[in-house]
């Protein structure tokens, strides 16, 4: 939760970096001696800390291990990495993100944002006013609160080229905000941060290391899959004795949570990931198949519209491909 009260990034992550220091017994009056700031500051940044999931659960000081590796790799100055980090995972900050692009106010953006996650804070303003000072301090806002990275306009009709898509993806930022459109709040919310960031790897790498990428997506694919059987599937069925993602879809067709088209798009998509990412040599010719950028980016994207597929009709029984 954003509070009311204001604390300066730089003191935020002053505070994440005494954490890190600190033993994981220690209490937020052994924080507040080692930054030599008041109680209340520290109080208020451990609970943006908790917020932005760079600390773990909700009863202890213990930081997630990525934060903690980074804080203790970069000087003060650098720190700003570690938010730009925090806030590219934070899915309420990249909706606001998405607003903005769109062409939206900082303040109509976080109405927006608020309106769907009340829990964020007591008022709108306190929220908005985190997002924008963060955001600058990262890196990812101007100090205006607008977009500094070029965030341009992506085709998400599938009907655009794939090359058009590809000259669009350069940062994580246009990712996230190119996956909010197509998969929409409801199925962002639904998929874990795993899911999304090896989903986002599957964008980013598709050019640099295409083999990397399927893998990422061939992961993220199969995390959702288990997901949804655990969401919407019988409980009496293991989901978590299926390895791989044809054993996964076998049992939610049992479960009735995709269709005969969806199953087949899946065994497609998989047999990419097995040659293109996640084995060795093909067992007919005893040599490996190259993989070129071209046939990551189109795994990227079928798997993400084969997700949306899945969802609308685990979760609706609506058949949308």
């Amino acid at each position: 939760m954003f509070p009311a009260y204001v604390v300066p990034p730089e003191d935020i992550t002053e505070v994440l970096f005494a954490l890190s220091e600190l033993d994981d017994d220690a209490d937020q009056s052994a924080v507040a001696q080692f930054v030599d700031e008041s109680t209340r500051k520290v109080r208020e940044s451990i609970r943006i800390l908790r917020e932005l999931d760079i600390i773990v659960g909700d009863d202890t000081l213990t930081l997630d291990i990525e934060y903690d590796d980074l804080v203790q790799q970069l000087p003060p100055s650098e720190r700003g990495t570690i938010i730009e980090r925090a806030l590219l995972s934070y899915q309420p900050f990249i909706d606001y993100a998405t607003y903005l692009k769109r062409g939206y106010s900082s303040e109509q953006a976080t109405q927006m944002v608020f309106a769907a996650n009340t829990d964020l804070s007591s008022d709108a303003e306190y929220v908005q006013r985190y997002f924008q000072r963060l955001g600058s301090y990262s890196g990812i806002l101007t100090e205006d609160g607008e977009v500094s990275i070029e965030v341009r306009e992506i085709p998400t009709d599938s009907t655009q080229s794939i090359e058009k898509l590809r000259e669009a993806l350069d940062s994580e930022l246009e990712v996230r905000i190119y996956l909010d459109e197509i998969l929409g709040e409801e199925l962002m919310n639904f998929l874990d941060e795993d899911t999304k960031s090896d989903l986002s790897s599957g964008y980013m790498k598709h050019s640099t290391s295409p083999g990397d990428a399927i893998s990422a997506v061939g992961r993220a694919f199969e995390d959702f899959l288990r997901h949804i059987g655990a969401d919407f599937g019988n409980e009496d069925r293991d989901y978590g004795s299926a390895s791989g993602i044809i054993p996964v879809v076998n049992h939610l067709q049992g479960d009735d949570l995709v269709r005969k088209v969806h199953k087949r798009r899946v065994f497609s998509l998989a047999e990419i990931r097995n040659k293109g990412g996640a084995h060795g040599d093909d067992t007919e010719v005893l040599e490996r198949w190259d993989t070129s950028p071209e046939v990551a980016l189109n795994t990227a994207i079928s798997a993400t519209l084969l997700i949306r597929s899945i969802y609308v009709f685990a979760s609706e029984e609506r058949l949308a491909l």
